[in-house]
């Protein structure tokens, strides 16, 4: 059996709600309660990241933190292996670049494009042992003998003239030279 009423409920009518009085702090002690900390929005990368990322995987290297790829905002990024190289993706051309020091002390640079590409690159870094600086030429006996007979005439060109040669210098310049007109506007 229901029941069925016909009185009317009276509503009650709504309580408005006054914000709490902020909290305040007894004299002499501290309000050790701040706001969270915010950070700015970051996305969580940026798709030259993901892009380098990916070029990486396709030649052989796991990175697995795609945040530690630096992104230049320019095209390019960058990342530091544990091994001490480099990667460098430049998204214009779309390569993937590995800079590796060798023992000797310079930085070799090669595309990688599959693991093969990765591991020749680290083989010939390692296996390096060429010097990379030219020393000068060393001067043979006939490279000094040249400098210095062209030392001497230079020095036999740039003594002092007698008044006697300044003057027959002169004089055949001045049989030899033709006056010539000046040129029309």
């Amino acid at each position: 059996m229901t029941r069925t009423t016909n009185k009317k409920t009276a509503k009650k009518p709504a309580r408005s709600r006054k914000p709490a009085p902020p909290h305040t702090a007894a004299a002499g002690t501290t309000d050790l309660r701040g706001g969270l900390p915010t950070r700015p929005h970051q996305p969580w990368m940026t798709d030259l990241q993901g892009y380098a990322t990916l070029a990486a995987l396709l030649a052989g290297i796991t990175t697995p933190t795609i945040r530690d790829w630096h992104d230049h905002h320019d095209g390019t990024t960058t990342r530091r292996l544990d091994n001490g190289a480099t990667l460098h993706y430049t998204q214009a051309t779309r390569t993937l670049r590995q800079h590796t020091p060798c023992p000797m002390g310079a930085t070799h640079e090669h595309v990688l494009r599959n693991p093969a590409d990765t591991d020749a690159a680290r083989a010939d870094a390692d296996n390096c042992a060429r010097p990379h600086w030219t020393p000068p030429p060393a001067d043979t006996g006939t490279h000094l003998t040249a400098r210095l007979q062209a030392a001497v005439k230079a020095a036999a060109d740039t003594q002092p003239l007698s008044m006697q040669e300044i003057a027959d210098g002169l004089t055949a310049r001045a049989d030899n030279d033709q006056p010539k007109e000046h040129p029309q506007p």
